[in-house]
C-alpha cells in the first residue's frame, strides 16, 4: 500500500495528501523493473482549469484528472505519483522534454505537431467538441470568419492558440486580435461577458462549468470543421520514447474506464458522463 502522493508547484511550495494505506516508498526504478522496489513518476498539469485540474481551497490539487492520476497509482503496487502545478499550460512541455515530468495533462487534444513530438496515451479520459462563445446581445458574430478585426483572448500554448495563430497566418488580411492572458479559460468567458473581448473558442463542457461556477452565460456557436481546431478527446502524453511507460499506465487507464470508474469520476466533477465511447 502506499503512503502518500506528493502534490508540488513548481518554484512554490511542497504540499501533500494523504492516500489510504500504510507503509512507504522511497526506491525509484525503471517501470516494471521486478525488484519489488517502487518507480517514483512525476505527473504535471496547470493547475488551473476548473474541474479538470485545480488548487482546492485546502491548497490540494483537485479535479476530475487529478482523480484519475490518484486512481492509477493506488492501483499500481510498484508505482508512486507526484503530482506537479506549474502554473502554466506551455510549461508542461518543455518539462516532458527534459524528463522533469514523466506525465502531461491539461485538456490536451490530438494534434499532428504534439504526436510528432510527444507520445499521445491511446486511452482518451474526456471528451467535448470545440464551440464559439459570443454575449447572448451579439449578432454579428456568428462565424470564425466575423471575428476579423476582433479581441479575444487565449492561452498561450493551447489547441485553440495554435490553429488562431495558424488562421492569421492564412488570412493576413483577416486577422483576428489575439491576446494572450494568464487566466482560466471560465475567467476568460467571464471577459468576453463583461465587454472585454469579443469572443472565444472553447470545448463546450467549459462554458457550462463557466455558467454553473460564474453565472456566464454566452451564446454558443458550432464551428465548421471544429476537429481542425481541435480533436473532441483530452489525452495524457508522455515522452517520445516512453513506450514502456505509455503501456504501464494505459492498461490502468483502461481498466479505470471499463469498469465504470472514469465515468464516476467524471459525473463527480462535472454531473455528467463525458468519457469516449470505446
Amino acid at each position: 500500500m502506499k503512503r502518500a502522493i506528493t502534490i508540488a508547484a513548481v518554484v512554490m511550495a511542497t504540499i501533500s495528501i494523504t492516500a489510504c494505506g500504510s507503509g512507504g516508498k522511497e526506491s525509484v526504478n525503471a517501470p516494471g523493473d521486478g525488484t519489488g522496489e517502487v518507480t517514483k513518476l512525476t505527473y504535471a498539469c496547470p493547475g488551473k482549469s476548473a474541474r479538470y485540474n485545480f488548487v482546492n481551497e485546502e491548497g490540494e490539487l483537485d479535479g476530475y484528472e487529478i482523480a484519475i492520476m490518484k486512481e492509477v497509482d493506488q492501483r499500481l503496487s510498484d508505482v508512486t505519483i507526484d503530482l506537479i502545478y506549474t502554473g502554466e499550460f506551455s510549461a508542461l512541455f518543455p518539462g516532458l522534454e527534459s524528463g522533469q515530468y514523466d506525465i502531461i495533462g491539461g485538456g490536451i487534444s490530438w494534434k499532428q505537431e504534439r504526436a510528432d513530438s510527444y507520445l499521445y496515451s491511446e486511452v482518451p479520459y474526456f471528451h467535448s467538441p470545440t464551440v464559439l462563445g459570443v454575449r447572448q446581445e451579439e449578432d454579428n458574430i456568428k462565424t470564425i470568419e466575423d471575428l476579423a478585426g476582433k479581441n479575444i483572448a487565449h492561452i498561450a500554448g493551447t489547441a485553440q492558440a495554435m490553429w488562431l495563430e495558424a488562421y492569421n497566418e492564412e488570412h493576413p488580411d483577416q486577422k483576428i486580435n489575439i491576446d494572450y492572458v494568464d487566466a482560466s479559460s471560465i475567467e476568460i468567458m467571464n471577459m468576453v461577458a463583461t465587454g472585454r473581448y469579443d469572443a472565444c473558442i472553447h470545448a463546450a463542457a467549459d462554458f457550462a462549468i463557466a455558467k454553473q461556477e460564474l453565472g456566464v452565460d454566452l451564446k454558443l456557436l458550432d464551428i465548421e470543421n471544429a476537429d481542425e481546431i481541435q480533436k473532441p478527446d483530452s489525452f495524457y502524453l508522455y515522452a517520445k520514447d516512453n513506450t514502456e511507460l505509455q503501456k504501464k499506465i494505459d492498461a490502468v487507464l483502461k481498466e479505470i474506464r471499463d469498469d465504470g470508474t472514469m465515468s464516476q469520476l467524471c459525473e463527480k466533477y462535472f454531473g455528467m458522463d463525458l468519457v469516449p465511447e470505446h
